[in-house]
């Protein structure tokens, strides 16, 4: 089991190598180093400007906003049809296992907008920029590669997403050691602070 996990440890390390040294490649290396910094300290960040982002590639919007505030995300999106939405996400539970689900349970306020097709969307949509935020190092994706995790219901005004269903994280799993730093990385809750998302995340120790 030692040598397994020696092994494991040499991969992503090689892997973090190798993705700070394209990341380096295409943007600021401050920028790289704040990851890996973060990563160090246990917590990543998602910005309210990077959900934004992500809600505004949406399918369908034509306008959205998101807000961070202390425990909740308030979410207003205007469609191209007009249909307008609006609704609060608290973190309810984060699950994940080893060579399983990487699942993030969102509670919905009002409890009858989690059963809204147009709010399961936006959901899906947020689930990819935490994907991303979470997975920095590993993934580098195209905007469109962000959408289309799969959303379901997980009971009265819960929403469920696996995030190895968001396209970026489905096209590196079983592939060298991308795949084993999706593995390693355990997001054990989300914490929802003024302007951002802090993932509170566990690390396999690496020395």
């Amino acid at each position: 089991m030692s040598d397994r996990l020696d092994t494991l440890r040499s991969l992503i390390r090689a892997g973090a190598d190798r993705a700070r040294d394209r990341l380096e490649g295409i943007g600021p290396v401050a920028a790289v180093r704040k990851v890996i910094q973060e990563l160090r300290r246990q917590r990543t960040i998602v910005t309210d400007r990077q959900l934004g982002s992500a809600l505004a590639h949406a399918p369908g919007v034509e306008v959205a906003s998101v807000s961070a505030r202390r425990g909740a995300l308030r979410v207003d999106a205007t469609f191209r049809d007009g249909h307008t939405v609006a609704f609060d996400l608290m973190p309810f539970a984060a699950r994940f296992a080893p060579r399983g689900a990487k699942e993030i349970v969102l509670q919905v306020v009002p409890p009858e907008a989690a059963g809204d097709t147009r709010v399961r969307d936006l959901v899906s949509s947020l689930a990819g920029a935490i994907a991303q935020g979470l997975w920095a190092v590993m993934l580098r994706p195209k905007p469109e590669d962000l959408h289309g995790a799969i959303v379901d219901r997980d009971g009265e005004g819960l929403l469920r997403v696996d995030l190895r269903t968001v396209p970026a994280v489905r096209k590196v799993q079983g592939k060298g050691p991308a795949a084993l730093a999706l593995e390693l990385l355990e997001l054990q809750r989300i914490v929802i602070e003024e302007g951002e998302l802090a993932l509170k995340v566990k690390l396999p120790p690496l020395g």
